[in-house]
């Protein structure tokens, strides 16, 4: 029962952490899309790709950062409510008292946000500064 239980428990991880990286790249490119008019023309008064891609994937990290903790405490109450729930007489699934899942959990995380980044930023560097440039508002 501990090693088909081992084996769900890392499928949900699998499945959690596409989640999560689909999540973080939907919200990276979601921002590229409404702001990447704007980007362009930072660009085009003079900042250099890196300072656009930080503007961009900085609010991004700082919106993970703050994430994280609430995260983590959202999870922890989960966690417990689930645990009172399926208590039962002859069944009783202890909650982790370690840091550790909350220590992966949050590494899965920072992981997904560097890989969407890298990706989101590869977008950012072919946005058409040209095209921005010759639209009038």
């Amino acid at each position: 029962m501990a090693k088909s239980f081992l084996i769900f428990t890392m499928v949900l991880v699998i499945f959690a952490s596409v989640i999560t990286f689909a999540v973080i790249y939907n919200a990276a490119r979601i921002a590229l899309s409404e702001r990447g008019r704007e980007l362009a023309s930072l660009r085009i008064m003079g900042f250099t790709r890196r300072e656009v891609a930080v503007v961009l994937l900085g609010e991004q990290a700082v919106m993970t950062a703050l994430a994280l903790p609430v995260g983590c405490c959202l999870g922890w109450l989960c966690s417990r409510l689930l645990e009172r729930a399926l208590e039962t007489e002859m069944l009783r699934i202890p909650m982790p008292t370690s840091m550790r899942p909350y220590l992966l959990s949050c590494l899965i995380v920072a992981l997904a946000a560097l890989g969407s980044s890298l990706l989101v930023r590869r977008q950012l560097d072919r946005l058409d500064v040209m095209a921005v440039a010759k639209t009038r508002e």
